[in-house]
């Protein structure tokens, strides 16, 4: 039995080596990566309203009424995802800071959507009850998903397409892939879109507000897969 164990164990020791050397043996790495620009097609918008005022009831009470409005409108357009944001009530100071003379209470609306007409004018139609805030543009995730896809596969055809080249030129037949990760990175594109000024909401007209959101430009992002791998020459 002893003896059976010491010739398994020589055998072993032995063989050890070889199949490192067959693992490691003409052994290429090297990456590929693929890009694939995708237009922003989802816009976000933040919605803010602003009471001030002697008595704190009686501006929150404004306050609430004034965002119920604002989600009533969203809510009631299903192409809209449509999120509350933070509240909050703060008392304003005299001079000296010696007593209260007023309270502000302030709300925050988000709602985003694929639909920039219906947003736009959601936002204009809003211009009474609420302010504009923040407007952004981003990839919704149906897009992002189908643009990963893209990108992983000519960046997996460029990669099957190197390992050959690299085989017949240095003169094997054939590889054998080894291992492949792939590593994504997502880049911002010309993105003109900044945040308006919350003021301009009450600056313009319903229709002037809806024009000037349908002008902004939605820009662009960047998909980007990198395939890392070795194959093995044979």
């Amino acid at each position: 039995m002893m003896f059976k164990r010491c010739v398994l164990l020589v055998i072993l020791a032995w063989a050890a080596p070889a199949m490192a050397e067959d693992l490691h043996y003409n052994v290429v790495a090297f990456s590929e990566s693929a890009s694939v620009r995708v237009p922003n097609d989802m816009m976000s918008v933040t919605l803010r309203v602003v009471e001030s005022g002697a008595a704190r009831e009686t501006v929150s009470n404004k306050v609430t009424k004034r965002v119920n409005a604002v989600l009533a409108r969203a809510k009631g357009n299903r192409a809209f995802e449509v999120e509350s944001g933070s509240r909050s009530v703060y008392p304003e100071y005299d001079a000296k800071r010696m007593g209260i003379k007023g309270w502000t209470d302030s709300a925050e609306i988000f709602v985003k959507s694929t639909d920039f007409a219906a947003l736009s004018k959601l936002v204009a139609d809003s211009q009474q009850d609420a302010m504009l805030g923040d407007v952004s543009f981003s990839v919704s995730p149906k897009k992002y998903a189908a643009a990963v896809d893209e990108a992983s596969e000519q960046a997996l055809r460029s990669f099957r397409a190197r390992a050959l080249n690299v085989s017949k030129t240095l003169g094997f037949s054939g590889y054998k892939i080894v291992r492949v990760e792939l590593n994504q990175s997502f880049e911002n594109g010309d993105n003109s879109a900044e945040a308006m000024p919350m003021a301009a909401s009450f600056a313009r007209s319903a229709k002037a507000m809806e024009a000037v959101l349908m002008d902004m430009n939605a820009g662009v992002r960047t998909v980007r897969q990198t395939a890392h791998g070795s194959v093995q020459l044979q």
